[in-house]
């Protein structure tokens, strides 16, 4: 009877080990993040990164030799951030554009995962006095499709298709390898793009933080503001 008890108890923790490691391990969340590097983050229920994939060549250059299994997302987006700056992907000296998608089977997980990934991004980059727009957007299935066959992020992709819509003579493989701060220059609202290179050297040397707030754009993409050190 003992023995039959342990046993018992002893496949009982296995079942439970086991049922935990494939919670843990499963994707619940996707995050697509793209500077022109483009990556996939996959987070558990628990918002921790599961997996990362570099969507082109570019991406492969900031995730080789990093590990990011277990860790919060932000925090991993904030390193994967962090190397694209050290590589000269995001440029101190000029204004960038970071695309940041998500997807959640619930859209209120979604709009909450992704205004703190906006929060803390923001954050890190004002610290670092590097002046950025960041653009929200979400995920769909047909996005997902054209992201996987040019080898880009779902973010990019819906920013083309906003550069599009209000420029119908532009082309969508014209547009689609171009840096996101280029692309940046037909979508109306983005024009400080342009205008404010002017005078973008002196970057740091008064660091202030003008958020613009929030607004809507279309195509379902979202500018929480500007974070503009100047």
């Amino acid at each position: 009877m003992k023995i039959n008890l342990k046993l018992t108890i002893l496949f009982t923790s296995i079942i439970a080990l086991i049922g935990g490691f494939l919670i843990f391990n499963s994707p619940r969340n996707y995050v697509s993040l793209d500077i022109n590097p483009s990556i996939m983050i996959s987070t558990n229920l628990f918002d921790k990164v599961v997996k990362v994939e570099a969507l082109n060549d570019d991406a492969k250059k900031i995730i080789e030799e990093e590990n990011f299994y277990g860790k919060d997302v932000s925090n991993a987006i904030n390193n994967i951030v962090k190397k694209a700056t050290d590589l000269g992907y995001v440029d101190k000296n000029d204004d960038n554009v970071i695309l940041v998608s998500t997807y959640c089977d619930n859209e209120q997980k979604r709009e909450k995962l992704q205004q703190s990934i906006h929060k803390n991004l923001d954050e890190k980059l004002n610290n670092n006095g590097i002046r950025s727009l960041i653009i929200d957007t979400e995920l769909t299935e047909e996005d997902a499709k054209k992201a996987n066959e040019y080898g880009v992020s779902e973010a990019k992709i819906l920013f083309v298709k906003q550069a599009i819509n209000q420029n119908p003579d532009l082309q969508f493989e014209d547009l689609i390898y171009l840096p996101a701060k280029e692309i940046a220059k037909y979508i109306d609202g983005y024009e400080e793009l342009d205008s404010g290179n002017q005078g973008n050297n002196n970057a740091g040397t008064n660091n202030q933080n003008n958020c613009q707030g929030n607004c809507n754009n279309q195509n379902g993409g979202k500018q929480y503001g500007k974070n503009n050190n100047q």
